[in-house]
């Protein structure tokens, strides 16, 4: 028999099926055999490292709660954080089991991870098809950010560079429920921005300060908030088409007016 189809997504899913349940239609099925793939998990207290360069992959990595960062440290002792990971988010999501990993992980905030093996993963092709591209499509939007912040490095100013990320993390944040229409905690020190965008701490925090003083973005007990949200995204040049959720219709909605307008 067909299984069951589910037209809303339980109170207490994880963060992954209220991702994939956004612009989908899962089935019991597919709802159980998500959250039954997350059933090893492991707490990682905030600055432990789970993940190190050159060490072997042998899982995938699903944040569960939490922030976690991908870094990488150059030969003259440099952090460089290429990506922040978010509840939801996979690590390793399609890498080549049994060779080295070519980053870091450590978590930011106190996480829960769950340690997927990869036939787990394969399974999903076998059996749900539909599931698999809506993962597969969770890859071409890790692609997207990657290639959003070379962007941001290349052609945005320090201070564009920070709201624009900002702006990026809001849109994330707000697809798996961590965020409302008015801002998010943020998770991040100024060091931590700065090791992101590629500035220094006394750039990030004169950054910040201009930002708030022409009222494009507000921080307050580390809740960030952007009061004038077009005047933000005008002057981040933020096109949040790289953040699109995957949907098997043609056209998506404005995701930025759509979380402003909650």
């Amino acid at each position: 028999m067909p299984s069951e189809s589910r037209s809303a997504i339980p109170e207490d899913a994880s963060p992954l099926v209220r991702r994939l349940g956004r612009s989908m239609l899962l089935t019991a099925e597919e709802v159980d055999y998500l959250e039954t793939m997350q059933v090893n998990q492991a707490s990682v207290d905030k600055g432990d490292a789970f993940i190190h360069d050159g060490e072997v992959m042998r899982l995938t990595f699903l944040v569960r709660s939490g922030w976690v960062m991908r870094y990488r440290i150059t030969a003259g002792g440099r952090r460089l954080i290429i990506g922040v990971s978010l509840p939801g988010d996979f690590i390793g999501l399609h890498v080549s089991f049994n060779t080295s990993s070519i980053y870091s992980a450590a978590a930011l905030t106190k996480s829960s991870l769950a340690l997927i093996e990869p036939v787990r993963i394969l399974e999903i092709h076998r059996r749900f098809p539909v599931l698999a591209s809506g993962l597969d499509w969770m890859t071409v939007r890790h692609a997207n950010i990657l290639a959003e912040h070379k962007v941001s490095l290349g052609a945005r100013t320090a201070a564009q560079r920070i709201l624009h990320f900002l702006l990026e993390l809001w849109t994330r944040l707000e697809q798996v429920g961590q965020a409302s229409g008015k801002g998010f905690e943020l998770q991040l020190t100024q060091e931590q921005i700065g090791d992101c965008m590629g500035l220094s701490t006394v750039h990030v925090n004169r950054s910040i300060g201009r930002l708030c003083k022409e009222n494009l973005m507000r921080i307050e007990k580390g809740f960030v908030s952007f009061p004038q949200i077009r005047r933000s995204v005008s002057f981040a040049d933020f096109d949040d088409r790289f953040l699109m959720d995957f949907s098997t219709k043609p056209g998506m909605p404005d995701l930025i007016n759509k979380i402003a307008s909650n």
